[in-house]
């Protein structure tokens, strides 16, 4: 690195660096940079891109000076260390210079040395004190004449400064490691990636490098949602009704099932269902309502019953092991805990058994006989005030079963008299530490020792306040970083071993711990606290009602279960007595009318529970536009919407366009069910092109805008296609070997034309034909191959495209001749609109230079790329609308325009799609 900018770039950058260490960082920065994978596949993409061409280009000193500026403060900052530590070692250097060493100045350093190794070494006196008269006698000497003076002052000066140098040199490499990191990330790659793209040509935007493409690894993920208008549209909705019915409406694949997945925040209470073909309503009803309860039951946090392996065993297992699991858990520090504080504690124990046990026996003894000679008295009669008072109890606790005031005083009774005892067993050691004799003696020894007290604090400070959940990070020292955890860790054992080193050395300590009263003391403090633990301990809360009633409907829905019993008597000589059970469980659903009524009560339950708490109850229903037809889809609503309107309650469902348009109709002479099932609709429509880029730029960082362009209009704006297509670029660039958006586009395209017009050769196999129209499908199948054997010849590949867009030649399919079906001549007149947005696109990005030509063609209306996918979106009304949008298209960039196509006979209507058919 060195050697590289010493020449030829070493009088250049001495215009710009103050100090060498700056250009090596620099230089080092650059080299980091192009190791990266983004920059490193960058390079070699055009002959120009070179890593010795960046070098060059990033040592000019106008790119230095832009690398700079986003980092001014941190470089500021470094050279300021920089500086401040340069002058210190000019400094140290200059002093060192500025000494004479003579056999005056030089014994004195050995001869104190020599003493304070006799020192350390534990030596007779009288060498010692010979060794410190010698350097003594030294001293004199060499203060003796000016230069020892002098030497001897910097000499002084310069072991005084050593710690400030190397802590200067510390904070200049920390302050030089933050520099050329930030310098790395805001200065150096953000200029390079703009020095590349000029290395790359004027159209660096129509390579394709995205800094990754892993998102579109999946399809559907929470990582990669963007927000729409739509989303915040529902939010709107949403938070105006108190509960209702909201239908998202939109074509398949528009991001419906996103948005019913994002609209439901954190604490909401939300169950997403799916709406298959093949279910009844009364089957989705069941399947709602199980999910409704295992949902719920999941969020109180209790484990859903399972069906599948229902035998006692099961059951029992089921319902021991997690208690066992948690006893087992609580045992693991329960019991070591006890026979660890109980051993330790045996010696109190035993002592004031020794000092109060015969004192205590006879005051118990005497209490139990006084108790046993009233209970006598009152049992013969003798004590009748006594006896009327136990009566009266007797009736207070009997009426205690209705008014809860006397359980209620008594329960605090107990709280706040195990809370006085246990505060008092714990202030009492507290109080007898400070009027304690010897305590109090073996304290004031141990405050005399300085060293003792002093060290014992600074070991014990640091282990209380060292925060073991605290700030989480890396501390920088030096080149290193190290974790913090890992750093209160060693702190922790070096306090822990601080102290017991003080403990073991100074007898005031250990005489202050092992106090013959303390073991008394820690066994009051222990039983104090146990005492308000007890006092506070309530015990756990029962299974929810609704929970239970969950659980209950879950075994109503799944099951059915029966119970047989007998009982046989017999009248012989030995009575007989006996009896026989038997169950059942099958599963069987309970019928629609009971089952509707039972899940709207249970649903308004939660749901009003969830309300007071300040959350939501969402009810999402998707994949409501899968049943086939708009009629099935409005049939099956007006069978489920009896559940619909519950309070508090949101249902959301997924439906398609036809829907949303017949409840947009609501109130004109048509009415079905979606005006009284449904209250309001959200549409969801296909994306515009900025919406697009923010999806594709989330899932592929860095990719560029032709790109997103040109999967923006394969797609329509349809989001699940726009992930599609954005796959099926990565798959054609790594099919291609080139980053050249014409070569990708190209390939890409004309792959996707293929299958479509695979798609419409199937439909036409299904069609009447005549020898008469026999060329036309000769014609097609011959185009076909020439699409599968992929773009050779481009020229002739591009004629024969031309000519079947465009209905020239073989391909005059729209006139009388050669005498096709009307839905034949439909199908090739949609057929050959598609090759018309297929050939568009190769006019527009299969050529090169697309950013100069998108440059004039963006300054016309008609030229905006929004178009291409609103002309794709089109194809899906009619084919001769799509045609006039991208004659106009065409227009704006320059590119042949066909003249108009005439509509086939017989195909001015165009017939329904057959159910479940997706339309190419």
């Amino acid at each position: 690195m060195d050697n590289q900018y010493r020449s030829p770039h070493e009088r250049l950058l001495g215009v710009v660096w103050e100090d060498r260490a700056e250009a090596e960082i620099y230089g080092k920065a650059v080299e980091l940079c192009l190791e990266e994978p983004d920059i490193a596949r960058r390079l070699g993409a055009r002959p120009g891109a070179t890593a010795e061409a960046i070098r060059s280009a990033m040592a000019a000193e106008s790119n230095v000076t832009r690398a700079l500026e986003p980092v001014q403060q941190t470089l500021d900052a470094f050279r300021a260390q920089l500086s401040a530590s340069k002058k210190l070692d000019t400094d140290q250097t200059d002093r060192l210079q500025a000494m004479t060493w003579n056999w005056r100045t030089g014994s004195l350093p050995v001869l104190c040395l020599l003493t304070l190794s006799l020192w350390l070494q534990n030596r007779p006196g009288f060498t010692i004190y010979l060794a410190a008269a010698l350097a003594a006698v030294a001293t004199l000497a060499a203060l003796s004449r000016p230069e020892g003076r002098r030497t001897l002052g910097l000499t002084l000066v310069l072991l005084c400064l050593a710690p400030v140098q190397a802590f200067r040199s510390l904070r200049t490499a920390r302050a030089g490691n933050i520099w050329a990191e930030d310098l790395r990330v805001n200065g150096v790659k953000p200029l390079m990636k703009r020095v590349l793209d000029a290395l790359l040509g004027d159209d660096p935007d129509e390579l394709l490098f995205p800094d990754s493409y892993e998102g579109f690894r999946t399809s559907a993920s929470h990582a990669y949602f963007v927000p729409s208008a739509e989303a915040e549209q529902l939010t709107r909705k949403m938070g105006h009704m108190d509960g209702g019915t909201i239908a998202i409406c939109g074509p398949r694949g528009s991001g419906k099932t996103t948005l019913l997945e994002h609209c439901v925040a954190g604490n909401d209470f939300s169950v997403i269902t799916s709406a298959p073909a093949t279910f009844a309503p009364q089957d989705f009803l069941v399947s709602l309502f199980s999910a409704v309860c295992e949902r719920y039951i999941k969020s109180e946090g209790y484990q859903v019953p399972d069906f599948a392996r229902i035998t006692t065993t099961e059951r029992a297992l089921r319902r021991v092991m997690p208690r066992l699991r948690r006893a087992t858990g609580w045992m693991s520090y329960a019991l070591p805990a006890v026979l660890l504080i109980g051993l330790g504690t045996f010696a109190a124990m035993r002592s004031l058994e020794q000092r109060h046990g015969r004192l205590l026996t006879q005051r118990t003894r005497h209490f139990l006989d006084e108790v046993t000679s009233l209970a006598t008295d009152v049992w013969r009669g003798e004590n009748i005030g006594a006896g009327l008072a136990l009566a009266l109890l007797g009736v207070m606790v009997w009426r205690a079963r209705k008014n809860r005031i006397v359980l209620r005083t008594l329960k605090d009774l107990w709280v706040w008299g195990t809370a006085a005892l246990g505060l008092t067993l714990v202030a009492v050691p507290a109080v007898s530490v400070f009027r304690d004799p010897e305590l109090k003696h073996d304290w004031d020894r141990l405050l005399a020792d300085e060293f003792a007290s002093v060290s014992l604090m600074i070991c014990a400070l640091p282990y209380l306040f060292s925060d073991s959940d605290g700030n989480d990070g890396h501390m920088s020292i030096g080149r290193w970083d190290v974790p913090r955890r890992r750093i209160r860790a060693a702190w922790r054992l070096l306090s822990v071993a601080g102290m017991a080193y003080v403990y073991v050395r100074h007898a005031a300590l250990r005489d202050l711990v092992t106090d013959d009263d303390n073991p008394v003391r820690v066994l009051s403090v222990l039983t104090g606290i146990a005492l308000i633990k007890i006092g506070k301990w309530n015990p756990g809360p029962g299974e929810p009602d609704l929970v239970r009633r969950c659980r209950n409907q879950l075994y109503r829905l799944r099951t059915v279960q029966s119970t047989t019993s007998t009982l046989t008597l017999g009248a012989s000589p030995i009575v007989s007595l006996g009896s026989s059970h038997a169950t059942a469980v099958t599963t069987v659903p309970p019928n629609l009318p009971a089952l509707v009524a039972d899940f709207r009560e249970l649903l308004s339950d939660i749901a009003r529970t969830r309300s007071l708490l300040g959350k939501r109850t969402v009810i999402a229903i998707d994949e409501l536009d899968r049943l086939g037809s708009d009629a099935k889809a409005l049939a099956f609503l007006g069978e489920v919407k009896a559940v619909f309107g519950v309070p508090h309650v949101h249902y959301l469902v997924s439906v398609a366009e036809d829907v949303g348009a017949a409840f947009v109709r609501r109130g004109l002479p048509y009415r079905d069910a979606t005006d009284s099932s449904l209250d309001d609709v959200v549409h969801v429509q296909p994306g515009t092109l900025a919406r697009s880029g923010m999806i594709l730029q989330k899932r592929a960082p860095g990719i560029s805008a032709p790109y997103v362009a040109l999967v923006h209009a394969l797609s329509g704006g349809i989001p699940r296609d726009l992930v599609r297509y954005g796959r099926r670029v990565m798959e054609t660039e790594k099919k291609a070997g080139t980053v050249e958006l014409s070569d990708i586009s190209r390939m890409l395209v004309l792959d996707e034309l293929y299958e479509t017009l695979s798609g419409f050769r199937v439909m036409l196999s299904r069609q009447e034909w005549t020898e008469a129209a026999s060329p036309v499908l000769e014609s097609f199948r011959r185009l076909m191959a020439r699409l599968k054997s992929g773009p050779g010849d481009m020229r002739a590949l591009r004629r024969d495209l031309t000519d079947f867009a465009e209905g020239r030649r073989q391909f005059d399919f729209s006139g009388d001749f050669p005498h096709l079906e009307a839905e034949t001549s439909r199908l090739l007149v949609e057929a050959s609109a598609y090759a018309y947005f297929s050939l568009t696109l190769l006019d527009i990005f299969g050529t090169e230079g697309f950013t100069r030509r998108s440059e004039r063609a963006y300054a016309s209306p008609e030229g905006d790329p929004q178009l291409l996918a609103e002309a794709r979106q089109e194809l899906a009304v009619s084919p001769y609308t799509a045609r006039s949008l991208l004659r106009s298209i065409r227009r704006a960039w320059g590119l042949p325009v066909q003249g108009r196509v005439h509509a086939p006979r017989g195909a001015g209507r165009r017939p329904r799609p057959v159910p479940g058919q997706r339309t190419p």
